[in-house]
């Protein structure tokens, strides 16, 4: 399943590879970043390259000018969490950013404004019958919190495991 959603593929004409564009056995770089939660295993062609942990990044150094495919799996799971077709034509510098998929869609049917905490840290407020959607929700354990924004009283919490580019509802009700 290819996901393009998060996916930026940069051409950096000022980082060029030592070889040159005018070349022909120039080769490029392909810079992953992992914005997706867990660490991942990167694959070029159908062989790994290497592990990537969370909000770290590493080089595919010395590709070929030609199309490649790119997977994205969680580490020691063989799970896919994205693909991609790339076509490199030039030896320059290229990023491939790796996110969730996975969407995260909180209601509001409590009947008073809500404050919404992901893992301790203020969201956003949310208005009754409202909804807010959080889209490339990180994998991983998430606890979440509802606090009446009056008092700053919890009144809903819950965990959620986002381990699938689905999405996820949580549905907040006296």
């Amino acid at each position: 399943m290819i996901f393009w959603l998060g996916i930026f593929m940069l051409a950096s004409i000022s980082c060029k590879n030592p070889a040159g564009p005018d070349n022909e056995n120039s080769k490029a770089n392909i810079i992953v970043i992992n914005d997706c939660g867990v660490a991942l295993d990167i694959y070029m062609d159908g062989n790994l390259q290497f592990s990537v942990e969370y909000q770290d990044s590493k080089t595919i150094y010395n590709v070929s000018l030609e199309l490649h495919e790119l997977e994205a799996r969680i580490k020691g799971t063989g799970t896919e969490i994205m693909s991609l077709s790339v076509e490199l034509y030039e030896a320059i510098n290229y990023e491939w950013t790796v996110q969730s998929s996975a969407t995260l869609s909180i209601s509001n049917e409590y009947g008073e404004t809500l404050s919404i905490y992901v893992d301790g840290n203020l969201q956003n407020d949310i208005d009754d019958q409202a909804t807010i959607i959080f889209e490339h929700f990180p994998y991983g354990e998430h606890l979440l919190e509802a606090l009446r924004t009056s008092d700053k009283v919890k009144v809903a919490s819950t965990t959620v495991n986002i381990d699938e580019n689905i999405e996820y509802l949580w549905t907040i009700s006296k």
